[in-house]
């Protein structure tokens, strides 16, 4: 891997799991029960996740860092083009940590 010395554990191939969560945000009008269906975010989302799921992500374009603050950014890119209610995306490393992209100001 391109940012670590020789040597170091993340220098060899590995492997992490993840979860996201993507949060949206949107006003509600008084006629409305929702903004977004979840089966619409689910069918957004899931193709990603199937992009991503078991490879090597530094072959996948816009991923040849995949950190998990890359991770949440290619979400993000990924996701921004077909809801415009994105409000952040969340990767979590469970039982260690996680970042917050919320995009570009």
């Amino acid at each position: 891997m391109a940012d670590f010395e020789k040597g170091h554990d993340y220098n060899n191939i590995h492997g992490h799991s993840y979860e996201v969560i993507v949060s949206l945000e949107n006003k509600l009008r008084k006629d409305q029960k929702w903004f977004i269906n979840y089966d619409d975010l689910d069918n957004i989302v899931k193709p990603l996740i199937k992009i991503l799921d078991h490879k090597i992500l530094n072959k996948i374009e816009g991923l040849e860092n995949p950190t998990s603050e890359n991770l949440a950014k290619w979400f993000w890119n990924n996701i921004i083009i077909k809801t415009q209610t994105l409000k952040q995306i969340e990767i979590i490393r469970p039982r260690i940590g996680g970042c917050i992209y919320k995009g570009e100001d």
